[in-house]
């Protein structure tokens, strides 16, 4: 197999595609929205590839279609343009701006640059901010805390666990997850082992392989030596911030999900073993560097794996596993928002359908007094992108 650039890294859906071969104009449209602030811009925005849907903003008005499901399927791919034709004769809509992903291979961005129209990329991250801001009717900066499985960073890794300024136009990052490699590229989407034998490795350096624990005896010794390779020799193996992988990572330290049948299994998994119960957090590890606050979850690897030594059930881990993210983007949105002196917060990416860490994050920060924003009537995975790639690009590009 060839090295994967990091241009092609994709999570895809192993769900079934939905048929829409019979849709009209009007069973398109999902969900229309009238914005607090107008724009004197006509936007279509393309979306993401995974959950795709589109948006056109006109003005003051969004209107965001249903999902598609996964670009890469041609059922899905068929109904993504028609969809853009039929809402747009529906609406009688011309688009000045067309705005699109980061990623230059998805399929949207290459669709985007059919145009001749300007165009304008918008980082995944930012768009899911901008979206969570227009869903709850904010138009001030925010601290943004963007949490999921893939999303193109602006440095050319593979960014899911991020907090940034952010207002409409623009955004700074300002705290991220300790990048850790993605061993088997979009294989370790799917094969679980692989996120967690990463964060193992980060942990322990090169002593990891004595500190696994009985879970990977269903790994390949030959599997794990390749493993090993790969990543010495960073081959496939783009850095990462993801959390969905890390979710991924501890749902099969748990044994609770060895392999993603369709996507966030493993997260669905770990959410519902933790429970409701409280817990105490792990410890992680926060540092400056370079490009901003890191934030590492070695020190509870660590201890997930002194917990399964000593026989504790897989729920408490789990619970305290959930503890951890929580404190950890709590602690690192109150340093965001401090430093840029905003009070309003606002959470959005595909991790935060996980009920248990969004009502925690969003009351750890309602305790230190900060205004949280949470999606209302717009998903806040990849569904949502679209509006905020419509909002985005059209505040970038000056409103015109």
């Amino acid at each position: 197999m060839a090295p994967l650039d990091t241009h092609g890294l994709r999570l895809r859906s192993n769900a079934p595609p939905r048929s829409a071969a019979t849709r009209s104009p009007l069973d398109v449209a999902r969900v229309a929205l009238r914005l607090t602030t107008p724009f004197d811009s006509r936007v279509l925005a393309v979306g993401g590839e995974l959950k795709s849907t589109i948006c056109l903003l006109n003005g003051r008005e969004a209107i965001v279609s249903e999902t598609f499901g996964d670009l890469t399927r041609p059922e899905a791919y068929r109904d993504f343009e028609r969809a853009i034709d039929e809402l747009s004769a529906l609406h009688d809509f011309e688009p000045r701006i067309v705005a699109h992903d980061l990623h230059p291979s998805y399929l949207s961005t290459q669709y985007a640059r059919r145009f001749t129209q300007p165009r304008v990329a918008v980082q995944h991250h930012h768009a899911h901010v901008v979206s969570a801001m227009v869903d709850c009717g904010f138009d001030r900066p925010v601290v943004g805390v963007a949490c999921d499985g893939v999303g193109y960073g602006t440095d050319g890794a593979i960014w899911g666990c991020e907090v940034m300024r952010a207002d409409f136009g623009e955004f700074a990052r300002l705290a991220h997850l300790a990048y850790f490699p993605l061993v088997g590229g979009d294989a370790a989407a799917i094969e679980t082992w692989r996120p967690a034998a990463a964060l193992i490795r980060q942990t322990f350096g090169a002593t990891w392989r004595r500190r696994l624990p009985r879970v990977f005896e269903t790994v390949p010794v030959e599997a794990l030596d390749l493993f090993e390779r790969t990543s010495t020799a960073r081959v496939n193996s783009p850095p990462c911030s993801s959390l969905g992988r890390v979710f991924d990572g501890v749902a099969f330290l748990l044994g609770l999900c060895a392999r993603n049948q369709y996507e966030a299994e493993a997260a669905i998994a770990l959410e519902a073993a933790a429970g409701a119960a409280s817990a105490e957090p792990y410890a992680y590890d926060t540092r400056w560097e370079f490009d901003g606050l890191g934030l590492s979850l070695a020190p509870a690897i660590d201890g997930i794996l002194r917990d399964l030594a000593t026989g504790r059930d897989a729920g408490a881990i789990a619970a305290r596993f959930h503890e951890t993210i929580a404190r950890m983007l709590t602690g690192a949105a109150v340093i965001a928002a401090e430093m840029s002196r905003v009070d309003t917060v606002a959470l959005s990416g595909g991790c935060f359908n996980n009920r248990r860490l969004n009502e925690r994050v969003s009351e750890l920060l309602s305790q230190r007094r900060l205004h949280v924003l949470r999606h209302r009537q717009v998903p806040c995975g990849d569904a949502g992108l679209s509006l905020g790639q419509a909002v985005a690009a059209a505040a970038m590009h000056g409103g015109s």
